[in-house]
């Protein structure tokens, strides 16, 4: 199926949210939607190879840029003012945009997420997402920052960090709170993870009520090009 992709910014108090819709050309009827959340100094063109597929394959896909998520981020905002509360308020924003699109249709949206992108994704999904796609999501940041602060700026893997990244952790036991969560869940993740260790996937999916752990051999933190692809075949297939 043709597909096309345009740039869709989001307008939010204090700034905008950069993104790429990604369509077919050619449809009826309201479309399922995915919007796909990228990790810790990504940015949305890494998530292009599947949004494109999705469309392919009949979907609305918008990847997108997390404000002051990324060195390379197109939205507004400082890396120094970003937090998992900062991106989880993003994803809502996101959202409730998407939700208010008529090709959309608003009982068939999931969430896709890498790294922290997927941690933010399970923390913000609720009923009104019928599913989760979740690639080595980052359940390991609050045990990596607990207890810990920053006094002014830290350079953390390549990108400017302030306290406000400490501030904004959640306060709470996230493998109780995504216990809340009734949709379908598939989590993706490598066994060589050196950086969230498998466990973390594992134990998120034992927390999720409708779960499934897919492990790649071999894989670590970074699929390469071949498990890559599997992937993308792999997600894509739920819409086939």
């Amino acid at each position: 199926m043709k597909y096309q992709s345009n740039e869709m910014i989001i307008t939010v108090q204090g700034g905008t949210i950069y993104g790429k819709a990604f369509m077919p050309e050619d449809t009826e009827g309201r479309l399922p939607a995915v919007i796909l959340s990228h990790g810790y100094n990504s940015s949305h063109e890494d998530l292009s190879d599947l949004a494109a597929a999705l469309a392919e394959h009949g979907v609305f896909a918008y990847a997108y840029d997390f404000r002051g998520g990324s060195m390379r981020s197109k939205s507004s905002g400082k890396t120094t003012e970003m937090s998992i509360q900062s991106e989880m308020d993003d994803l809502r924003a996101v959202l409730s945009y998407i939700d208010g699109l008529d090709y959309v249709d608003s009982e068939k949206k999931y969430l896709y997420g890498e790294s922290q992108g997927g941690f933010v994704s399970a923390l913000t999904a609720d009923k009104k997402v019928k599913g989760l796609y979740l690639l080595y999501p980052a359940f390991c940041i609050p045990d990596n920052w607990e207890g810990r602060t920053i006094d002014g700026e830290v350079d953390f893997m390549g990108m400017p960090l302030s306290n406000r990244f400490c501030e904004g952790l959640p306060e709470y036991d996230v493998f109780e709170h995504i216990k809340k969560y009734e949709g379908a869940v598939k989590i993706y993740h490598g066994d060589s993870d050196k950086l969230v260790p498998l466990s973390y996937a594992q134990k998120a999916a034992e927390s999720f009520k409708n779960s499934e752990l897919t492990v790649f051999g071999g894989e670590g933190h970074g699929f390469s090009s071949s498990a890559r692809k599997k992937l993308v075949d792999l997600i894509c297939e739920d819409f086939t």
